[in-house]
């Protein structure tokens, strides 16, 4: 994923579209583990594994907790396993719903974080700030805002330890100082934001006679990248809305479309697989360019050892 980066900001942008769109649109099984597995390699090769851990942690208890709630209060479904509490039947179908749908929130949440390396506020600007410079400002600013508060909550939470020192707060002092962190970084994002704002304004930002200045150029490459990203897109909606990929849950599992639209199937899963990979492709590629040119170099340099200089 790091050949995006030598793109247009446009080719990131498209990419994690087409890829968000498809991990969005369906549950069926296939897709959302084919989408999972992606975003996980994805987040390792951008963050690290360490990072990816640490992530799966954090996300771990929501899925579990997506679970639990739709076992719990969703009886639907035949294929009864067993009861939970007062007679809530636990069934295949709703487990199976519940865990699907908890994998592919996952997956989105590991998209945004691929999303906020690859692609920064400025480069949203570049891309969006003159067509449509209120939407532009506002993503700008919301990607923006993630790491700045964190930032800004680690170093209120450091301030706060310098001043009590040793001392060790009591469960009642540790909930108050919860909620006082809160509300100061409520207050400082909002003062911030309306100070973005402002700044902005003073600045021309929504006028249609200001000049942006940008060193990312779309040249031909980047423009074929993104001819051939919409071409695979558009493909995988066409044979993904023939009902190719259609799969029920209730009242039991059925994958409707894997018997009716096999050519389609087949189509829309190599043109997701194609889409998904799009970013190892260019690193293959890359990779073998560059390796051919440290070839090229190795030669030029034994010619030059040896004396002989032979120009091609």
């Amino acid at each position: 994923m790091h050949s995006l980066k030598d793109y247009h900001p446009g080719v990131s942008l498209l990419y994690f579209f087409c890829v968000l769109t498809c991990s969005m649109m369906t549950r069926n099984p296939i897709w959302v583990l084919l989408c999972l597995i992606f975003a996980i390699i994805f987040v390792i090769q951008l963050k690290g594994f360490k990072h990816f851990l640490l992530q799966l942690f954090y996300f771990l208890p929501m899925l579990i907790f997506i679970v639990f709630m739709n076992s719990y209060f969703n009886s639907l479904g035949l294929t009864v396993l067993f009861y939970l509490g007062r007679g809530s039947p636990v069934t295949a179908e709703n487990l199976t719903y519940g865990v699907i749908s908890g994998l592919a929130l996952l997956t989105i949440l590991l998209w945004f974080t691929c999303f906020n390396s690859l692609i920064s506020a400025d480069q949203i600007l570049i891309i969006m700030g003159k067509s449509f410079p209120t939407i532009g400002l506002s993503l700008a600013m919301i990607i923006k805002f993630i790491p700045d508060t964190i930032k800004q909550g680690r170093e209120v939470l450091l301030n706060q330890k310098a001043m009590l020192g040793k001392q060790e707060l009591t469960g009642n002092q540790k909930v108050k100082f919860a909620a006082r962190m809160i509300t100061v970084l409520l207050s400082w994002s909002m003062e911030n934001s309306l100070e973005t704002a402002d700044s902005m304004l003073a600045k021309g930002y929504p006028s249609k006679n200001r000049i942006n200045y940008s060193r990312e150029h779309l040249n031909s490459s980047d423009l074929g990248l993104l001819i051939t990203m919409l071409i695979l897109f558009i493909i995988h909606l066409i044979s993904a809305f023939s009902g190719s990929i259609k799969f029920t849950y209730y009242p039991f599992l059925k994958w409707s479309g894997f018997a009716t639209n096999k050519n389609m199937l087949i189509i829309s899963l190599v043109s997701l697989s194609l889409i998904l990979a799009f970013p190892l492709v260019l690193d293959i590629i890359n990779r073998y360019k560059w390796q051919k040119i440290l070839k090229q170099e190795q030669n030029m340099q034994q010619q030059i050892i040896d004396g002989i200089i032979v120009y091609e």
